[in-house]
């Protein structure tokens, strides 16, 4: 007699594995020199952090002299452009792995920004990225900052951070 697997309806609607549109998402995430990190539901000012992608997962890391970030619920801003994620805590035996994908992508920067961007206290602020769905309260403000947005002038691109 074969055995059958039954799954509960939660588990199918409660899907944790990213979506190819996601793993877009953060593929374009991942080629930009920095990003910008914004804690949700906590008003402020975004905090400047470097991205690197290692493997099919995003990480980010607090740029050196930017504000230490705390995991959860938060926004990463690239380009005026908002994406809800959340940042999970990263398990030890990654960071090294992690210094050397840093490397790689800021490598050419000067050699105390590098130092310090593979320092063991920049290591601890280092989380890893998961997109997440918007709540409707986001999503209005979302709308309401992209109006105010379209109504300033324009600026010129900022200096990569790190740099």
């Amino acid at each position: 007699m074969a055995r059958v697997t039954v799954r509960p309806v939660v588990s199918l609607l409660t899907r944790t594995a990213p979506s190819a549109h996601d793993l877009d998402l953060l593929g374009d995430l991942a080629a930009a020199p920095a990003v910008r990190i914004v804690p949700a539901g906590e008003p402020g000012r975004p905090s400047r952090s470097l991205v690197v992608r290692l493997g099919r997962d995003l990480y980010v890391r607090s740029a050196p002299g930017a504000a230490r970030v705390a995991g959860g619920r938060a926004h990463l801003q690239v380009d005026g452009s908002r994406r809800p994620v959340v940042l999970a805590e990263v398990a030890p035996e990654l960071h090294a792995l992690l210094d050397d994908a840093y490397l790689t992508k800021y490598g050419r920067c000067a050699p105390e920004k590098v130092a310090a961007v593979t320092s063991d206290v920049a290591a601890a602020s280092t989380f890893r990225v998961r997109p997440r769905r918007a709540s409707w309260a986001e999503r209005v403000a979302a709308a309401v900052d992209a109006a105010r947005l379209a109504r300033r002038p324009r600026r010129d691109p900022e200096p990569c951070p790190s740099c």
